[in-house]
């Protein structure tokens, strides 16, 4: 999922670049590149998205560009790219990424960082996601034995495991993006 934000802000350019280093770096990211456009900053891993709920431990990409439009005037521009499974983005997964880009205009334009709140937001995700997970399981293996049950009846022989196991992990895979999207505001 892609998320950009955009802001002028007037101020001395190596203070602006610090405040911006410092507010990464608090957060848990790590500068990668930089260079007199911008800088690059990269938090998680890909296997922190399968492997923890916690929407801080996933992979996540920051471009920063710095435009200068006067002495002291610049244009400021954050292109998020944060990790995704397909097209599975709950609405509280959704409203983090948003409060994560909110919060760096709120650090660098009013000096303002509730940290604390961002992480009680991302442990909120956290347990929204287990929930749907939760949810997903039974749903979709009870789903998955009917359609099992069923396509045994009609066949002669029984389904190979294989096949028996990919209906399973399709039908959980299913009902977790159901749940997602019914719970979706938007």
């Amino acid at each position: 999922m892609k998320k950009l934000i955009g802001f002028n802000i007037k101020r001395n350019k190596k203070l602006l670049v610090s405040d911006i280093i410092k507010f990464y770096e608090v957060r848990g990211y790590t500068l990668m590149e930089a260079n007199a456009q911008g800088m690059t900053f990269h938090r998680g891993s890909n296997t922190g998205y399968l492997l923890s709920l916690n929407p801080i431990k996933w992979k996540t990409r920051v471009e920063i560009e710095i435009i200068k439009k006067e002495r002291l005037d610049y244009n400021v521009y954050a292109c998020y790219h944060f990790s995704s499974f397909l097209f599975f983005i709950s609405q509280e997964e959704n409203d983090f990424f948003n409060e994560e880009i909110a919060a760096f205009s709120k650090a660098i334009e009013q000096f303002e960082v509730d940290v604390e709140q961002l992480e009680n937001l991302a442990k909120e995700t956290s347990k929204s996601n287990f929930n749907y997970i939760l949810k997903s399981f039974p749903i979709g293996i009870i789903l998955a034995l009917l359609i099992i049950f069923t396509a045994n009846l009609l066949m002669e022989g029984q389904l190979p495991n294989i096949i028996a196991s990919c209906i399973t992990g399709f039908s959980i895979l299913i009902c977790y993006y159901l749940l997602v999207k019914t719970n979706s505001k938007t």
